[in-house]
Order: structure tokens, then sequence, then C-alpha cells
């Protein structure tokens, strides 16, 4: 397998990663995360996570180009964003107020978290561009839990102000679908998708004997 460079600082994907028998090289993307308007949840985040690991990629040809010939290494790159959905697109709030907002909306209902994956073979120049999406059921929390919540740090770095992962996670009743795909990296795709560009690369080698 091929360097794997991760387009995101976050410690979930670096820790979901590590754990399946990876050590990516950190590059977070450094994008404008404005969406076009009227875009939907899964093109949202599919076009977000593309423009990310499009960013990572110019970033290493720009790299690869400064450093030597002997320097130069192919790489996987793997990007993702994450939104959650009830009544539009919730993204990271912008401060407790609007925190306060997003988990009102989401509060005793049900709402859908999207969370998109872009792969690109820097060797081969395939990109992948991946969504997949799991409905989230929340249970009644009082006005009181709620702001002891918006207390602590966790709301204000995560799409839709809650992680299911973390103390948020005692307030989900249920969900439909995959369990990582509301953390923000839906593994079984991601590994599935990195088994078949193996799988190829392996092919390629044996026609090309």
């Amino acid at each position: 397998m091929k360097k794997i460079v991760l387009a995101s600082g976050s410690p979930r994907r670096i820790e979901m990663m590590r754990k399946n028998g990876y050590d990516p090289e950190i590059m977070p993307a450094a994008i404008d995360e404005t969406l076009p308007e009227n875009i939907g949840m899964r093109d949202a985040v599919m076009y977000l996570s593309l423009k990310k690991a499009l960013w990572v990629e110019e970033k290493l040809k720009v790299s690869s180009e400064e450093a030597s010939s002997d320097s130069k290494e192919p790489a996987i790159i793997i990007a993702a964003d994450t939104v959650v959905y009830k009544d539009g697109i919730l993204g990271k709030p912008v401060d407790r107020r609007d925190a306060e907002r997003m988990l009102e909306l989401i509060r005793h209902t049900d709402h859908y978290v999207a969370t998109g994956v872009a792969i690109i073979d820097t060797a081969t120049g395939i990109k992948k561009v991946l969504c997949d999406v799991t409905r989230v059921f929340c249970k009644n929390y009082s006005k009181t839990e709620l702001n002891a919540y918006l207390n602590t740090k966790e709301p204000y770095d995560k799409a839709g102000a809650y992680g299911i992962q973390g103390i948020f996670g005692k307030y989900i009743d249920h969900i439909e679908g995959s369990f990582d795909t509301v953390v923000g990296f839906p593994w079984e795709l991601i590994s599935s998708e990195l088994e078949a560009m193996e799988q190829q690369k392996e092919e390629d080698q044996v026609y090309n004997k």
C-alpha cells in the first residue's frame, strides 16, 4: 500500500485509521468551506471532501516538484466531511447560541448525518468520492442537561454541535445506519475502497509482467 495522507487533523479520524492498522501522514486541508447555494446534504459533503483532497493533492504535487526524484513518493489521499441535516444543513456552530439552536432543533426527534469521503491515488490520478447517511434519533433532554452540555468544549468543533462518541452519546436514543458515519469516518466504505485499490494494483502488476 502506498503512503496514506489524511487530509484532516480530526483526532477521531486519526484514531480510527490507526486502530485499523494504518499510520497516515496528517495534512489538514485549509479550504474555504462555503457551500454553493441550495446544495443538498449528500452533495455538500462530497463537494467539501473532494475539495479537501484536491487541496492536499496540489500541496503534495508542489512538494514533489521541489524534491529530488529519489524522494518522490506516490500517495493515497483520504479526505472526509460531515454535516448534520435537520430542516437544512447544520455545520459546526459559530458560538454557544448557535450550538443551542442546533441542539434544540434535534431534541426529541430524528435527523440525518451525512459523511462524504474523497480518495485520490496520486500515482494513477484515480479519484473516488463516496457518501454515507445515517438516521439518528435523540432523546428528550432537559434545558438543564442542554446547558450542562453547552458548558463543555465538546459541541463547538463538531457538525450539529454534538459528538455521538462523547458526552452527548447518552442523549442518543438509537440510530439507523453506521455509527462510524455519525463519528465522521465511515470506515466500512473507506476500507472497502482501499482494498479495491490494492487489489487493482496487484492485478495490474500481474498483467504488466
